[in-house]
This record gives structure tokens, C-alpha cells and sequence, in this order.
């Protein structure tokens, strides 16, 4: 019998298990996959080598986040790619912030000293006093370690509002009578999720934001009974933040649903909090960190997820690499998509992930088509799926807004100006009845692509309504 060679993790050297068909060891995998939310929590004398003094001593920014990347705490230096999509800059643009002169304005100076969580006492200025949203979880603070459940929900009731009584103790949430409190969720996010279809975030974020950061104490609690549900909600509520327009809240959601779902096993759960962070870096047109979560979603999600859940992280490395003008392969994407779409219904599937149905995907397909320039392939996509819509889920008016305004899109690429503001009428007449604040800024884009028409009739009577709408207190 023939002796199987030992094989070595390639980042830090340590020996594989034999059961590992990766070329990192699962610590390595988890340090480089957080690395893709932000910067790691570093040690005290991280910052008093000698490269790191004379950086910060210079005053300049860009020396310092060159001297951060190049800090031996990390093993190998780290890209300019990776630490630039923190603060939602592309490498050329690091790439200059490094070698240019020195960052003068104190905004970008106080947004990357919070980024790479540099200590107020070392700074050359001074940081303003951070003022916090009690409704909304901070964007800044720091994503507590997998194994620190305890931190992970403390931190979703940080900044809940007091209780009327003032110092009382923070109450968590009970059950709803007969179930347990995992019953409970479930039941919970099926009602958001039919809400979500006819309301839209802009109304349901903030209602289930407070049921979240009540729950999280009770998990805390005891986090048997209704943990995984939990991290289901955490998506959800990241899903509304995201939909309301409220970034910073929905990554600290989908963060957390991410950290629930490796703690209480659900890789599948985990893959998806990725993908929807994927999908807000898209929306941002952070499009390298879009590609970057999209991939490490597919390979967190690759053993035992199920064919919708596939579907769905198949059409997130899809958009990025459509938004990054990557033809082939988007296509290829989008075809391991539709191949794990044909084979729903072999088994259950988790209710956070019933949204994916033959509507959903046709417009993820129009979306990509629409991104690539195949503006034929993106009509009949997204004709498919508003057709879809219109015959099956009739109630989904949030997502035959959003297709609506993507087609009028379509038609005005290809210089059919009647049917771009026919379609995009439509839209806007339906949007008066959801509110979607993601939703409201496609029709106001539409409405700033229409200038160069003019007096145009079409274009002119768009404009005159959009206004009329927006100007009655339409966000």
C-alpha cells in the first residue's frame, strides 16, 4: 500500500489534516476569509516596530497603510486589493494614496485611522466623537472572533435604546405561545419575507432590528434553543438595512448572521450572509470586493449546500464579475447557476432561501446581460421574470418595481426612448405603494439619464411626474 505523502498548509507551513483537500489549514482559511470583511484585531506592539513608528511620525497616511500591509504580524504582506476594498478603494487608487503626497482632509484621515483601527493616542490628529444611531448597530465596531458568542450578541444590543426605566435590565424576547423561541423565528421570518415582497425596507427594517436585538439577548441566554434562527433573522434584517439604503447596519447583520451560521454549523447559512455582502459591495460598485466575497461564499458554501442556495451564490459571482466587464466568465457563472437551479426540489430546502424561485434568477440573469451590454438578452430575461411575477406572485410588487426600472434601463440603451419612460412610468406609478429606498434611487437615475433628451415628449412627461412624485415626499 502505497504511503500518502504529509502535505503542508501554504501559508503558515503547518501540516494538513488528511481530510483537508485545501492547500490551507482551516485557521488559515478563516484568517484569510475575515480578511475579506476587515482589519484583524492586532496585538499592542503591532504598532511599535520600527517601520510603524517612522510611518505614523511622518504624517502621512499612505506610508502608514503601506508599513500596516507590510507588518510580519501577517504572515505575508497583504494586497493592496484586499485593504483597499476596506475602505472601498480600488488598488490603483491605494496605490496612489501610497506613493502621492499626504492626505490633507480630515474625513479620509479619520475614515482609515477607523479602518485599520489605529489607537487615537498615535494619531497626528484628532478623531471627532463618534455619534451612534440607537436604532441602528455601528458600522465600526470591531467583528468579535467565531468563538465569542457572547460578544457577537452583546454587540447587537450595544446600542439598542434604553428601556424606559433607564438603568433596568436589558429584556430579551419570549416565545411565541406553544412554540419554541427557533419556532418562533422561523415563523417570524416567513412574515417578513411575505412583507418584504409588498412593503419593501424602508418600513420593516427598523421593527424587526428591535425584535433582533431583543432575541440576541434571550440566545445569549441560551443559545440551544434558537441560535440558528437568529442568524436566519440577521440575514433578514440585513436584507431590509440593505434594501433602506442603511449600508453600515446591513454589513454589521450580515456579519453577524455570518458568525452565527459558523458557530452553529449552518455553512450554508454562512455562505450566504457572503453572498449578501457580495451583493452590497455590487450595489456600491465596490466591484474586486464584490468578486472577492462572491468566490469565498462559493468555497465556505461548497460541500452540503443546497441547489437554491448555489443558485443564489451563482448569481452573485455573476454580478461582480458582469459589473467588472468579465464576459466568459460571468457566462460560465450564470451556466452553474441555471444547472443548480434545474436540481430544486431534490431536497428541503432552508426557508431563507424560498426568495429564489424562476423570477428571481431571469432577473439576475437580466441584470448581468444588462451589465455585459447584451441589452437583447437583458430584455428577455427581464420580460421572462416580470411575466413571472405578474402570473405567480402578483404580490411581489417591490420586485417588479425594481425589474420595471431595470427594463425602461434596457430600452433606453438601445434608443427606444417611448418604451424606456413607458416602462419606467409603470415603475414609478407602482412605487408609490412600497417603500424601497434601493428601488427609489433606480427610478431617480433613470430620471438623471433622461436629461440629455430634453423637451423631448416622452422624456419630458417622465420627468415632470417623477418630479411631482418625488416633490410629494416619494424618497
Amino acid at each position: 500500500m502505497s504511503i500518502v505523502p504529509d502535505r503542508y498548509c501554504r501559508s503558515c507551513r503547518g501540516r494538513l489534516a488528511r481530510d483537508n483537500t485545501s492547500a490551507e489549514c482551516a485557521a488559515c482559511q478563516r484568517k484569510r476569509r475575515d480578511l475579506l470583511l476587515g482589519a484583524p484585531q492586532v496585538p499592542d506592539d503591532f504598532w511599535t516596530t520600527d517601520e510603524m513608528r517612522d510611518a505614523l511620525a511622518s504624517w502621512h497616511m499612505g506610508r502608514v497603510i503601506a508599513a500596516y500591509r507590510a507588518h510580519p504580524f501577517h504572515g505575508r504582506p497583504l494586497s493592496q486589493e484586499v485593504v483597499g476594498s476596506w475602505a472601498g478603494v480600488s488598488q490603483v487608487q491605494l496605490s496612489r494614496i501610497e506613493q502621492g503626497s499626504a492626505i490633507k482632509h480630515l474625513d479620509r484621515l479619520v475614515a482609515w485611522a477607523e479602518t485599520l483601527r489605529i489607537p487615537e493616542h498615535l494619531l497626528w490628529f484628532k478623531l471627532p466623537g463618534l455619534r451612534v444611531d440607537a436604532a441602528t448597530p455601528s458600522a465600526m465596531t470591531s467583528v468579535p472572533d467565531t468563538a465569542d458568542l457572547a460578544t457577537l450578541l452583546g454587540g447587537l444590543t450595544a446600542t439598542r435604546a434604553a428601556l424606559a426605566g433607564g438603568d433596568g435590565p436589558t429584556l430579551g424576547i419570549s416565545a411565541f405561545e406553544d412554540m419554541t423561541l427557533a419556532q418562533s423565528a422561523d415563523l417570524l421570518l416567513k412574515l417578513f419575507l411575505a412583507l418584504d415582497d409588498e412593503l419593501g425596507g424602508d418600513s420593516l427594517y427598523l421593527p424587526l432590528s428591535r425584535y433582533v436585538a431583543r432575541m440576541a439577548v434571550s440566545v445569549e441566554q441560551d443559545p440551544e434553543d434558537g441560535l440558528r434562527g437568529f442568524g436566519q433573522l440577521c440575514q433578514m434584517a440585513g436584507w431590509l438595512a440593505l434594501d433602506a439604503h442603511q449600508d453600515g447596519a446591513a454589513r454589521r447583520y450580515f456579519t453577524s448572521a455570518l458568525y452565527v451560521g459558523h458557530e452553529a454549523d449552518e455553512s450554508g447559512l454562512a455562505a450566504s450572509a457572503l453572498g449578501y455582502m457580495s451583493l452590497q459591495e455590487t450595489y456600491r460598485g465596490r466591484l474586486p470586493s464584490a468578486l472577492s466575497l462572491a468566490q469565498t461564499a462559493l468555497a465556505t458554501g461548497s460541500a452540503g449546500t443546497t441547489p437554491l442556495t448555489r443558485t443564489m451564490l451563482g448569481t452573485r459571482l455573476a454580478r461582480a464579475q458582469a459589473g467588472l466587464r468579465e464576459r466568459q466568465a460571468c457566462l460560465r457563472a450564470l451556466e452553474g447557476a441555471r444547472a443548480a437551479f434545474d436540481q430544486a426540489g431534490q431536497q428541503e430546502e432552508p426557508l431563507w432561501i424560498s426568495y429564489v424561485d424562476a423570477a428571481e434568477f431571469a432577473a439576475q440573469e437580466g441584470a448581468c446581460y444588462l451589465d455585459l451590454g447584451m441589452i437583447g438578452e437583458s430584455i428577455e430575461s427581464l420580460t421572462t421574470a416580470i411575466g413571472l411575477i405578474e402570473a405567480r406572485t402578483p404580490r411581489r410588487l417591490r420586485d417588479r418595481v425594481h425589474y420595471l426600472s431595470r427594463l425602461a434601463k434596457c430600452h433606453l440603451a438601445e434608443r427606444d426612448l417611448e418604451q424606456a419612460c413607458s416602462r419606467a412610468t409603470e415603475a414609478l406609478t407602482l412605487s408609490e405603494a412600497i417603500g424601497s429606498a434601493r428601488v427609489a434611487e433606480r427610478l431617480r437615475e433613470f430620471d438623471e439619464a433622461l436629461e440629455p433628451f430634453g423637451e423631448v415628449a416622452p422624456a419630458q412627461q417622465f420627468r415632470e411626474l417623477f418630479s411631482t412624485t418625488s416633490g410629494a415626499g416619494k424618497d
